[in-house]
């Protein structure tokens, strides 16, 4: 007889990415990164196209709008917008232990995932069923592994200590007693760097993809609890799923499933006879549109400190970007199911992402609005240097129009052999060019390199005036 499945544990890890850069200037496009040649062969990934095999495969597809599922599904041969792997070392022999002070527990590894995004955002997924521990509070200590991004607080008290993924010739073990997070605070921890893999980098390198976490110290829960006793007991009181107050939480529930959820945990209690849905592509969704506005306003914020040079470039990019998240990932609605359109509207609620995506719109139209001023400027410089270089040939245009273009035309070739033919050259052509040349640059808002050069130009007007003072125009 087959065991009989007590829980499913999902956890979601999102973070950052960028990959090197050929030119050092800050060049946000992420869209043409997911293209180039490392997220094609990722080791210990392999790209994982979606096909319909099976009822379960129909069910969960036809369950979202057409233009959701282009987010959420990958098709290899037309991927502009989401690239999804697959762990290979991932068998139906693996599994995961995680020790919290002297309770131990083990759970079978049903599938460990990636999702990387032309947002800038990828997300690691990791799968796990209990078919052993029955007790609540062992159900809330194995989604504790949440909590192990980075230690919130040392020393670790109440979290897993000890974390040990078994997976196809190869064992990815921590003692998280023994890392020392002092050096590297705020750094993911190094079980979840070594499943990612040596692709990943948490140092900017010339090599790999560079991530950074961007929720904190938390990966999101989803939990599917099957347990008639316990369904009966949180039905009637579903704090005891959290002892602690949490304001900012829904609930929900019918005849046999009962629905808890926080800004970054979804806790299902069902009967055991019953088939539920744990909801883990759309609460992929949610974490798409909220790490990918996360990154977005660090990326406002580091563009900031751009030079001129640099900045109209940057904020062209990220506009664009932006521009295509809006159209193309972020949604109102997403199916047409009664209870999957409540938990979109409840969790993207808790996560403000409407509020984030109307103060992120200003942003994006301010930062626009000065790269269009900035663009101005420079029209206006181009303008203004095009008008300095019709004024400062007017005069030498004028003296050889009035003498004539045949003027000294058997010295001009060898000028420098000719005395009078410099002066006349001084005179007509390099005075009036450096005259002009130090107006246009006293009108120029002063830096001190601005300084120098007008200081050098005004010291060529002089010595070129002294010539013409000392020794003539020339003839």
């Amino acid at each position: 007889m087959a065991q009989r499945k007590i829980s499913e544990h999902i956890f979601l890890f999102p973070f950052a990415w960028s990959v090197p850069m050929h030119r050092k200037a800050n060049n946000f496009k992420p869209q043409q990164n997911l293209k180039s040649d490392i997220f094609w062969r990722i080791e210990g990934w392999k790209r994982q196209d979606f096909n319909i095999d099976n009822y379960g495969e129909y069910n969960e597809f036809v369950y979202f709008y057409k233009p959701v599922r282009n987010v959420l599904y990958e098709k290899i041969k037309d991927s502009e917008i989401t690239k999804v792997y697959s762990n290979v070392l991932v068998n139906k022999d693996s599994y995961c232990e995680i020790q919290i002070k002297d309770s131990y527990y083990k759970l079978n590894i049903v599938k460990i995932g990636l999702r990387v995004l032309k947002s800038g955002i990828g997300i690691l997924s990791i799968y796990l069923e209990n078919y052993t521990y029955l007790d609540l509070e062992d159900i809330k200590n194995i989604n504790l592994l949440s909590e192990c991004v980075y230690p919130l607080e040392l020393p670790i008290k109440e979290h897993p200590n000890k974390i040990n993924f078994c997976l196809k010739d190869r064992m990815i073990f921590e003692d998280r007693t023994l890392t020392d997070y002092k050096l590297n605070a705020g750094k993911i921890s190094p079980f979840i760097m070594k499943l990612l893999g040596k692709n990943f980098v948490q140092e900017k390198k010339l090599w790999g993809i560079y991530i950074e976490p961007l929720i904190g110290s938390k990966m999101v829960t989803l939990c599917l609890f099957n347990d008639n006793e316990y369904f009966e007991k949180v039905k009637s009181n579903n704090f005891i799923l959290n002892k602690e107050s949490v304001k900012e939480r829904y609930t929900s529930s019918d005849t046999s499933r009962f629905y808890y959820v926080t800004a970054f945990s979804l806790f299902c209690v069902s009967t055991i006879n019953v088939d539920s849905k744990v909801y883990d592509q759309m609460m992929n969704l949610l974490l798409i549109q909220k790490t990918t506005l996360l990154n977005f306003s660090n990326q406002i914020a580091s563009i900031s400190l751009l030079p001129e040079s640099e900045l109209v470039v940057a904020i062209q990019n990220l506009y664009k970007i932006y521009i295509q998240f809006i159209n193309q990932m972020y949604f109102n609605e997403v199916t047409e199911d009664a209870r999957g359109r409540w938990l979109y509207s409840k969790i993207s609620k808790l996560l403000n992402i409407k509020q984030e995506i109307q103060q992120l719109d200003f942003e994006m139209k301010e930062v626009h609005e000065y790269a269009e001023l900035i663009n101005r400027e420079q029209s206006k410089i181009k303008v203004e240097l095009l008008a300095f270089i019709g004024v400062a040939l007017v005069v030498p245009t004028f003296v050889t129009g009035f003498f004539g273009m045949n003027i000294m035309s058997g010295k001009l070739a060898t000028w420098w052999q000719h005395d009078n033919v410099k002066l006349w050259l001084n005179t007509y052509a390099l005075f009036p060019i450096l005259l002009v040349s130090c107006i246009y640059t006293w009108r120029i808002q002063k830096i001190w390199a601005r300084f120098i050069i007008q200081g050098v130009l005004i010291i060529l007007t002089i010595i070129s005036l002294l010539i013409i003072f000392n020794y003539g125009c020339g003839s």
